[in-house]
């Protein structure tokens, strides 16, 4: 005959054991050690061979088995076994916060299989208070195993057991918070240090899966004129994600920012067709999406996925939303200094560089090229008549004029060259590792697409623009910045008195008045 449960001791003794079982118990620091102790205590006051106890998760709102005893070849698929409130005797018992005893399990329809070839059951509700902890089962293969002193004895061990998990939640909350705290404060002092913005990042990064282990991070960042976010740091994810284009309003991400608010996913599978799914980290079952806030608007998204289903509960989130806001200070901190930086070396109508930082970029070519004796070309260009495009149609129109006439020069010259406006209508443009034929060409090209310019959206408007052009190279024409400047100058004029409208090199001063 299987082992079962064993007859009681004496009143007296019992009281003993369990005094002794209580004591036993205590208040611990490691929950896995609390209830190993339990079941230990459960088998010792009643003799259960096979003992389970389940936790409650206020998070998901079902038992999750946590520690077993027994079971045999069933213990492998009882260890993953969850129950909804009211499934199952443990279910039943949690739902109505009392015990259950069955002393034939075939005759309860409310019985899930455990034990195989289960006769007996006792299920007992952990509750301290108005909270409930958990459940601890026990089962036998024998018909009327447990009896009314049985669950009298479960009961008040499992009160006891139920007081110790609460206090140890409470601790773990308590140190939950105090990491939150810690984390926060480090993340504040990265934000005040104004290292290198990708370091930066990834150091709140590595912060923030400190406390929310289960998670893989992201950082995104928004394009308000194209209106996608695109990662700018990221730990886990697959090397594809970080080229993605994710259109606000598309996935848990883009939900996020047209939502304005956070997103909190359990189940990514049974949602994908819903939220039209970007995977980040392979696997992925549970995200969660925190927009970044600056100023008042949206400028990013800071993004968590795990591989385990309903991997964020409140805490996890308020962690996030904790570390997101230091995250939307770091990186608009760091936009606005670029901008900062971008607004000190460009012109603010056309977007070109400003006359100060090409004259720095011109010194530093000058030098770089006579380093490995290498030519360049400057290139100085004024449009014509210019004033009277302004009195005849106004300074809006001349405004935008220059904008199209600085798109121009922007797409004519290299990746490598470099343009600017340098004063109201002039321009010009450094052009690196230059020989003549090309320089020539470049400079042509730009003053016949001048001559073509269209303001799309003013097409009465016939502005008829023309531009003067000077050409000087190094170190032909001039062997440092100034007189290169100089020359180059001399030659845009050269162009004006000849009649406007064309292009003159440097080389061609000595021989016309």
């Amino acid at each position: 005959m299987p082992a079962g449960p064993h007859n009681l001791p004496e009143h007296d003794d019992l009281l003993a054991e369990l005094y002794e079982s209580s004591r036993a118990i205590g208040l611990r620091d490691c929950i896995d050690d609390l209830l190993d102790e339990v079941l230990d205590q459960a088998q010792r006051l009643i003799g259960a061979e096979h003992a389970a106890l389940m936790l409650y998760d206020e998070d998901t709102d079902r038992l999750v088995t946590a520690c077993l005893r027994g079971y045999g070849t069933r213990a492998g698929d009882l260890r993953h076994r969850t129950l909804a409130l009211g499934e199952g005797l443990s279910g039943w018992a949690a739902w109505e916060r009392k015990a259950v005893r069955v002393g034939d399990v075939r005759t309860d329809s409310r019985y899930l299989e455990g034990l195989a070839k289960a006769r007996s059951n006792l299920a007992v509700p952990l509750v301290a208070g108005n909270q409930l902890a958990g459940v601890l089962n026990v089962e036998s293969e024998r018909t009327d195993a447990f009896s009314a002193e049985h669950e009298r004895l479960l009961t008040v061990l499992g009160a006891q057991a139920a007081l110790a998990i609460v206090a140890c939640w409470v601790q773990r909350d308590l140190r939950t918070r105090i990491n939150q705290m810690e984390a926060v404060n480090r993340i504040s002092r990265l934000a005040g240090e104004g290292g290198a913005i990708g370091a930066t990042l990834n150091s709140m990064l590595e912060i923030a899966q400190e406390i929310v282990p289960r998670a893989q991070c992201a950082i995104l960042l928004l394009d308000p004129d194209k209106q996608v976010l695109r990662v700018a740091a990221g730990q886990g994810y697959q090397a594809v994600a970080r080229y993605l284009e994710i259109p606000v309003g598309r996935g848990v991400t883009g939900r996020c920012v047209e939502a304005g608010e956070t997103q909190v996913v359990m189940d990514l599978a049974s949602e994908a067709d819903e939220l039209d799914y970007i995977q980040g980290i392979p696997g992925a079952i549970s995200e969660v999406a925190v927009p970044l806030l600056a100023d008042g608007r949206i400028i990013g998204v800071f993004n968590a996925e795990s591989v385990q289903r309903a991997a964020f509960g409140e805490h996890e989130v308020q962690t996030l939303e904790l570390v997101a806001r230091q995250v939307a200070s770091v990186v608009r901190s760091a936009q606005l200094l670029e901008e900062t930086r971008r607004l000190a070396v460009t012109d603010p109508l056309t977007g070109l560089h400003n006359r100060r930082h090409f004259t720095r970029q011109l010194d530093e070519n000058v030098r770089r090229s006579a380093r490995y004796g290498e030519r360049l070309a400057l290139v100085l260009l004024d449009v014509d008549f210019f004033k009277t495009v302004n009195d005849r149609f106004g300074h809006h129109v001349g405004d935008r004029a220059l904008q199209l006439l600085a798109g121009t020069l922007a797409e004519a010259v290299r990746e490598t060259d470099q343009t600017a406006r340098i004063g109201g209508e002039e321009f010009a443009l450094l052009l690196l590792r230059c020989d003549r034929d090309l320089a020539l060409s470049i400079s042509e090209r730009v003053r016949s697409q001048i001559r073509e310019l269209v303001i799309d959206e003013l097409p009465d408007v016939d502005m008829d623009l023309s531009a003067s052009v000077g050409v000087a190279f190094f170190p032909d024409d001039g062997a440092d910045p100034k007189t290169l400047m100089r020359v180059a100058d001399d030659a845009l004029y050269r162009a004006k008195r000849r009649g406007r409208d064309q292009v003159v090199l440097a080389s061609e001063l000595g021989g016309i008045g």
